[in-house]
């Protein structure tokens, strides 16, 4: 036994001549880097392509450069042919992406040649002229001066006290010595404006004298419209005329959620108004308003329509949107004791009110391009209307940065509380009204909420991209944001100067444009009680800024 193992030990275990057959494998080759053109500014990835599966050691990312510099990491996702780089990257840069030889391995580690490849970033080619073939030359000189310090320097503005006045410009002026480049004015008022008035918007002194002393204007507008048909009758409308209902107690009730009443209902509009008409009231009557749920309406004031004390010949409830819109959709139940209900009615609000906010408002931008409607026999009144003073400034030459329709994708304005087809069809239609009207003294600037391309009225109708952005709750937007809002507005409308329509609670402009928010310029927004959107520090900060233009 003890020679039989002597034996297998020298046949098996003492033989060190065994080959192993490896398939030869050239090094993986390279084969390609995306992207190599218009790399997005900002931290981005970078992919480099093989023809085999790579292997690289992460910790070796420092040994990959651009322009000499170490990215940011690299690494390669799984088993994979594709080395993922990310890497910072300013916005108009050539770079030369270097990974050295054998950094990079095959599967049999064979090393892989070195890789040298240049790559560029995102950049921008601004249109020559602006979109209106027909501007005046003040227009067009005015266009070609914001092209040139575009990337170069950055205007200043200040933002009227939503009234027809510069005294934001002459606080800043009182502050730091200098006046903003441009002032911004608003149309808000345009349903208020008369001549001789508390607003007159036929006076363009103020506007005149600020161009005539050398600044920029840029005017906005919050269109105010009505929120309930101004048109619709005042002669109230049955909803209910048959039998008369004996409420004489709890258990009868008058149940108005068919379709008839609905179809009723969609007549009225916010302030309108539901009567009830009651005879025999008995001491101690009440009264019941109800939705469909059998449960008492409740308004936006708070109170409850469950249950009221009632008397006279009527009792009623002025509808606001909450209780409307819930009517419109499922109609209501009316019920009570001690009265007998004989009709019902609905008539239209007495008094119509204006708002620019789409909450509590009847007004429909998507009615607004459709012919036949109130809304836009509105909108057609009030282009008609604005064009008058617009035409005024034309005449005294004065080029308009104009900013209408602005951050619609928020959807807290009504012009963009409905679809983005119908926001875009305003636009055009304001447009070509101008234009039919010969207003050509405007430069069009679109306000974007970041990632809305949806809502972009196209290139042939937008001369500037604006973007607003604000702080919260004390936190100030910082340098990076600012950086990132901007590239990424940049690399979208590559032919569009940026600018920094609105603010309120950002970091300083020279820390902004350090860190490439290269604004074509700057407005804060005005402040207001214990509302400071812009401190003296950040103004001072601003207006001593060698790339900052004043007046």
């Amino acid at each position: 036994m003890v020679v039989a193992i002597a034996l297998t030990c020298s046949f098996t275990a003492c033989s060190d001549e065994v080959e192993h057959n490896i398939a030869a494998v050239d090094a993986p080759s390279f084969v390609g880097v995306s992207p190599q053109k218009n790399i997005k500014a900002g931290l981005d990835s970078i992919l480099v392509t093989y023809d085999k599966n790579i292997f690289f050691a992460s910790e070796d990312y420092t040994k990959i450069t651009l322009n000499g510099e170490p990215v940011v990491s690299a690494h390669v996702p799984g088993s994979s042919n594709t080395l993922l780089i990310m890497a910072n990257i300013k916005r108009g840069q050539t770079y030369d992406l270097r990974i050295p030889e054998g950094l990079v391995t095959g599967p049999n580690r064979m090393p892989v040649p070195a890789v040298s490849q240049t790559l560029t970033a995102q950049s921008q080619t601004i249109a020559t002229v602006p979109v209106n073939a027909d501007a005046t030359a003040e227009t067009k000189a005015l266009y070609t001066n914001l092209t040139s310090n575009y990337g170069k320097k950055t205007y200043s503005a200040t933002m009227a006290q939503v009234a027809w006045n510069t005294d934001e410009a002459e606080k800043v002026y009182q502050l730091t010595g200098k006046y903003p480049a441009i002032n911004g004015y608003d149309y808000i008022h345009l349903n208020a404006t008369s001549e001789g008035g508390w607003i007159d918007y036929s006076d363009i002194s103020p506007v005149k004298n600020w161009h005539d002393a050398g600044g920029l204007v840029t005017i906005g507008w919050h269109w105010n419209v009505p929120v309930s048909n101004p048109n619709a009758s005042t002669v109230p409308v049955t909803l209910y005329d048959g039998e008369a209902v004996d409420m004489d107690n709890w258990s009868n009730y008058l149940q108005l959620t068919d379709r008839t009443y609905k179809d009723i209902l969609a007549t009225a509009s916010i302030g309108s108004k539901l009567t009830v008409y009651i005879s025999n009231v008995e001491s101690g009557a009440q009264g019941s308003i109800k939705n469909s749920a059998w449960a008492g309406f409740v308004d936006e004031s708070g109170t409850s329509w469950e249950y009221f004390s009632i008397s006279g010949d009527s009792y009623s409830i002025t509808l606001d949107q909450t209780t409307l819109n819930e009517m419109k959709a499922n109609g209501l139940i009316l019920s009570g004791k001690g009265y007998t209900l004989t009709r019902v009615t609905v008539e239209a609000a007495g008094t119509v009110s204006y708002s620019f906010y789409a909450d509590k408002n009847d007004f429909s931008v998507d009615n607004a391009v459709t012919e036949g409607t109130w809304e836009n026999d509105f909108v057609k009144s009030d282009l008609e209307k604005i064009t008058t003073y617009l035409s005024q400034l034309q005449q005294a030459g004065i080029p308009v940065l104009w900013r209408p329709l602005h951050e619609a994708a928020g959807k807290w304005f009504w012009w963009g509380a409905g679809t983005a087809e119908s926001y875009k069809k305003l636009w055009i239609l304001m447009y070509d009204t101008f234009k039919r009207k010969g207003i050509n003294n405007l430069i069009w600037v679109w306000t974007s909420e970041g990632n809305d391309d949806a809502w972009y009225p196209g290139d042939n109708y937008v001369d500037i991209i604006g973007t607003d952005l604000y702080g919260h709750d004390g936190q100030e937007v910082s340098a990076d944001e600012a950086a990132a809002r901007f590239n990424a507005l940049a690399y979208r409308y590559s032919q569009k100067m940026i600018v920094l329509s609105e603010c309120g609670t950002v970091t300083d402009i020279p820390a902004q444009w350090k860190a490439d928010a290269q604004w074509g310029w700057f407005m804060p927004w005005y402040s207001s009680g214990d509302t400071v959107h812009a401190t003296d520090v950040w103004w001072k900060a601003a207006m001593g800024s060698e790339h900052v233009i004043t007046r």
